[in-house]
């Protein structure tokens, strides 16, 4: 099967994140339409929820289904995966499933099983080892292989370690290559060729990488002019947002149970609710869900008569962060509230007895903290995750705030699991955690077979970091199975899809504030809002109002809390619903974008195939579809003329 030219997105998939997803350059890409010229026959013979992450790789892996060599990999890697829960040390293992994994598609697990096999590696070689958990782990490595060849002789363990190393160079840059992680891959090639020289299929993907690489940097210096947005495009993946087919399905549904729960949290103020929707024609009505059955699309509806300017939910979180560590003093480490004059008197400010690293606005925020998250994350030192902010956009927000935010959710999630451990109840598997199970990815629909829409993927904030903070926060992620890489990036993809970002400049510098709250993340997206919001003070130049609590109180500012009020009258059982992307027309003199609504419309499309549904959106879809119509009758008409 061919590779052809295909246009692959350059900038993030997000609003202000490097791009609008109208934008793309020409790179060497699979053209899945070389598969088959019948899509719909292409369907019936192949299992869609195979076909893997790799936006590079998807044509092969059409080939390789149509081949009849799927079964046999699903077989192998459950094999694989058996194997590794009796020998959990053994690289070896790791570099098959990453293999595996990458014939399959899914090169982002096939990059996170190499790196883990490289974890082992370097352990058993004295390398990096501030990474190593548990501390024995090197012994562990060779005993494993030692067990294997059945063998204690320390030459021909070495051996062995060595041509395992060359191979998890190669599944790693193979893997880094189907992610479309064109530096990342160029950088990690580097280090193999610096250790083998001569590989010849080192050399290889290293010529692939170079060609890809210059190629996506020249189409980027046509679409931009300012030199930091083409390194942030240039320097990220592309991979397709996938559920893992081998995964067990209830991991990835939201049950009557959960949304109890959430409205149960909702009932004090008696003012919203979280209830089912239909994304669809207006006289369907959501599906019942039976117990333990999925709920489907989730969203918010007025559970009362609501005034226009009323205060609908004030959503608190301990899910919010910045590029900036807590470890400066500068923000409550619970609530992220600034913590300097004038907003906080020095003599207010909270300061736990069990570290000198974090401090609070309140007693609330300090007992919240010290009770959850803090437990397992007191007298560790996180600042490496701070160093750098990782691949920039235009709004100046780090790639890094993923790996940030995945430190704050595995720490409160694995907290959790302590208290429950205590109180002699069963491991909530993360998936499955309130907090998790809430929020829902952007899966595209299952039917399709090439996503419309891919998504950033960088190395060290997808794979590497989220690594390293399980290991320094006790996980065995060799053992663990409720830590695999593909659970890793299923959180991921929930907390872009339903994290909100604001600016704020209260501690002497703007930084950008990325909030995972709870309650929030139900409002779905109308350009004809009903309901507005706004997040952390942007300044101390806003009014006192801007801060108000649902009771009147004032709350803290800096703080991750989002308000949500109404832009009109609402009656009882409306659903409520906010714009995602600013002011939804692009106009009015905002200024949030020079490129008015073909910009907000284009960013939409992270979200929606045609528009949101609402009215603005379907008069555009008429006018595109009557503009299409036009143009395929020109065409026809040439065509016809130029046969005479």
């Amino acid at each position: 099967m061919q590779g052809v030219e295909q246009t692959l997105a350059s900038g993030s998939d997000s609003p202000g994140n490097g791009g609008g997803g109208e934008q793309s350059v020409q790179i060497l890409v699979p053209n899945l339409e070389t598969a088959s010229d019948d899509l719909e026959y292409l369907k019936a013979r192949i299992r869609i929820e195979w076909l893997g992450t790799s936006t590079f790789f998807l044509a092969h892996n059409v080939e390789l289904q149509e081949g009849g060599h799927l079964e046999g990999l699903i077989a192998y890697r459950k094999a694989l995966v058996h194997d590794m829960s009796i020998s959990p040390y053994d690289p070896s293992l790791r570099i098959d499933i990453s293999s595996v994994d990458s014939k399959l598609g899914f090169t982002d697990t096939g990059a996170a099983n190499a790196h883990r096999a490289m974890i082992l590696i370097e352990a058993a070689l004295k390398v990096n080892t501030f990474l190593q958990y548990p501390r024995n782990l090197g012994v562990l490595v060779h005993n494993a292989i030692g067990k294997r060849l059945g063998t204690d002789s320390p030459i021909i363990i070495a051996e062995e370690m060595t041509s395992l190393q060359l191979q998890a160079y190669q599944e790693l840059v193979n893997s880094l290559l189907g992610c479309g992680a064109l530096w990342d891959g160029l950088v990690q090639v580097k280090a193999g060729l610096k250790r083998f020289p001569r590989d010849p299929e080192l050399l290889e993907m290293q010529g692939e990488l170079k060609t890809a690489f210059l190629a996506r940097h020249n189409g980027l210096k046509e679409l931009f002019d300012n030199e930091r947005d083409i390194l942030a495009s240039s320097r990220t993946g592309k991979i397709y947002q996938k559920k893992y087919p081998w995964m067990a399905q209830d991991m990835y549904i939201r049950t009557p149970g959960l949304l109890r729960k959430v409205n149960k949290g909702l009932a004090r103020h008696g003012i919203c609710e979280v209830k089912a929707v239909v994304f669809g024609p207006a006289l369907q009505s959501p599906k019942m869900a039976m117990e333990n059955e999925d709920v489907g699309p989730l969203g918010m509806f007025a559970a009362r008569d609501i005034k226009m300017d009323e205060r609908i939910l004030v959503d608190h979180c301990v899910t919010g962060i910045s590029d900036v560590s807590p470890a400066k003093l500068h923000h409550c480490e619970a609530c992220h509230a600034a913590l300097v004059y004038p907003y906080m008197a020095p003599s207010d400010i909270i300061k736990p007895t069990c570290c000198k690293s974090v401090a609070f606005c309140s007693q609330a925020c300090h007992d919240t903290a010290l009770a959850g998250y803090h437990r397992v994350t007191c007298k560790k030192s996180f600042d490496w995750l701070f160093q750098d902010q990782g691949l920039m956009g235009k709004d100046g927000c780090g790639a890094r705030w993923r790996a940030i935010m995945f430190l704050r959710i595995a720490a409160v999630l694995l907290a959790d699991a302590k208290e429950r451990g205590k109180k002699g109840e069963p491991v909530v598997h993360p998936l499955q955690h309130p907090l998790v199970a809430r929020m829902a990815a952007n899966y595209p629909p299952a039917d399709q077979v090439q996503p419309e829409v891919s998504h950033d993927w960088q190395h060290f904030e997808n794979v590497v970091a989220p690594t390293r903070i399980l290991m320094q926060l006790g996980i065995n992620i060799f053992t663990d199975t409720n830590w695999t890489p593909e659970v890793i990036q299923t959180i991921f993809w929930r907390v872009e899809n339903n994290a909100n970002m604001g600016k704020t400049n209260l501690t002497g510098k703007e930084i950008i504030m990325v909030n995972v709250n709870p309650n929030y993340l139900f409002f779905n997206h109308s350009c004809e809002p009903n309901v507005s919001w706004h997040g952390a003070v942007p300044s101390g130049d806003v009014s006192i109002k801007w801060l108000e609590g649902m009771n009147g109180e004032i709350l803290k500012p800096g703080c991750s809390a989002v308000w949500c009020i109404a832009a009109r009258d609402i009656k009882k059982g409306e659903e409520l619903k906010i714009s995602y992307v600013g002011n939804p027309l692009g106009s009015g003199g905002d200024g949030e974008d020079e490129d008015g609504r073909p910009a907000k419309r284009a960013w939409l499309e992270k979200w929606f195939d045609r528009g949101c549904g609402c009215r603005i959106c379907e008069e555009e879809n008429i006018e595109i579809d009557r503009l299409e119509a036009n143009e395929l009758e020109k065409q026809k008409t040439m065509e016809m003329e130029s046969d005479l």
